[in-house]
């Protein structure tokens, strides 16, 4: 039987990073028999390489549509699985990637026990891969991806807030619900962190593989580009302040990359400092309400008797974002006017030379519009006047 490798994810582990990496490297991938398709489903506001969202797609309809709408979606679902049991008669093994289904399964009944019977009526074996990052971590990284887009609102606010009730933290419970339709044997459960990472130089990318039974070496390609910078520290606090106003709200609005800009330079000379929203006791006060399934994690899906499942060591003493002076900040924006005056100015000189560009070319124009008129001219002359 074929195998259908599930990366569900969680968010905020590095998904898009291998979901780069995956199909820039489909062709070595295929040679060693991995399959990552693209089945050229196209969502609004999600990479095309996550490649398994129709799984957990649910698009916001309304009242009179919505049950046409759940129909399309439904017959998407199954279409997919037949188009990966077409493709197992070639490849031995299927990878497909969404971190939304971490959260998402839920809006799909009976989403797991549904997909594991219909791979298994196709002939295919279901392997579901979940990367798991400390809760705290995983919280502050989401609220400033938020800040990053738009929302004004303190930390603790937003711990107060309903978005907090969308993040499944509870890691325990999800993977025994999980594990109730797949099996255990079929969970295979990773930590993100650096020191955790096997495989040929100990990065997300060499575990992930390793995961597949493969090895990170010189024949695999690796993207230049960063995806997903985040913003860190007072660079994040900066945008949270400006999000007061409508024109910082959006995606990508000027103002993050000359943030991002800002940030890079600071960070040559002092350092990557990650967000810290929470206090130190009260970051240990909201770990407490995990511990003990972290440490059945640890204990039945990964076999380690010691129930440690996240071994980086949490600081004591570390800055919090909100005790930036307001010097820092001041000093970030006035970077900011001057990165943006430089922009400004490196577009006016473009516009003056594509302007003088213009003229000059206009000139020319009109000299051979003049040399061509003379000679017609002539011609006319010499063949009605002599």
């Amino acid at each position: 039987m074929a195998t259908l490798y599930l990366h569900i994810g969680i968010p905020k582990t590095g998904t898009t990073a291998i979901q780069n990496f995956l199909p820039l490297n489909r062709k070595l991938l295929e040679k060693q028999g991995f399959c990552y398709p693209d089945f050229g489903y196209r969502y609004n506001g999600v990479n095309k390489y996550r490649n398994a969202h129709f799984l957990v797609h649910r698009q916001s309809s309304s009242s009179e549509s919505v049950a046409e709408t759940r129909k399309a979606e439904d017959e998407r679902f199954f279409e997919g699985l037949d188009r990966i049991k077409e493709l197992s008669k070639i490849y031995p093994n299927i990878i497909m990637s969404d971190e939304n289904i971490w959260n998402g399964y839920i809006n799909r009944e009976n989403f797991w026990q549904t997909l594991n019977r219909a791979l298994s009526d196709r002939g295919i074996d279901l392997k579901v891969i979940v990367y798991l990052r400390r809760q705290d971590r995983v919280v502050e990284s989401y609220y400033a991806q938020r800040v990053k887009v738009k929302i004004q609102m303190s930390f603790q606010d937003y711990l107060d807030s309903e978005d907090i009730d969308y993040f499944k933290l509870d890691y325990y419970s999800q993977l025994k619900e999980i594990e109730q339709s797949v099996g255990k044997e079929n969970i295979i459960v990773r930590v993100y962190e650096k020191k955790q990472y096997e495989g040929n130089g100990n990065t997300l990318i060499s575990d992930f593989l390793k995961v597949l039974g493969l090895e990170l070496d010189e024949r695999y390609v690796s993207s230049d580009i960063v995806v997903n910078t985040s913003l860190h520290g007072k660079f994040l606090e900066v945008k949270r302040i400006l999000n007061e106003f409508d024109c910082f709200k959006t995606r990508n609005n000027f103002a993050v990359g000359y943030l991002k800009t800002a940030q890079e330079e600071y960070e040559k000379s002092n350092g990557i400092s990650p967000s810290n929203f929470f206090a130190y006791e009260k970051r240990m006060d909201f770990l407490k309400e995990y511990n003990e399934g972290n440490s059945a994690v640890a204990k039945e899906f990964l076999n380690r008797e010691n129930g440690v499942l996240f071994t980086n060591k949490i600081a004591k003493n570390y800055d919090i974002a909100e005790n930036y002076s307001l010097e820092e900040l001041v000093l970030i924006c006035g970077r900011m006017l001057e990165l943006q005056n430089k922009d400004m100015k490196c577009k006016i000189a473009n516009i003056k030379t594509k302007i003088s560009n213009v003229k000059k070319n206009q000139k020319e124009i009109e000299y051979k519009k003049r040399s061509l008129l003379r000679k017609i001219a002539a011609k006319i002359y010499h063949t009605f006047f002599k």
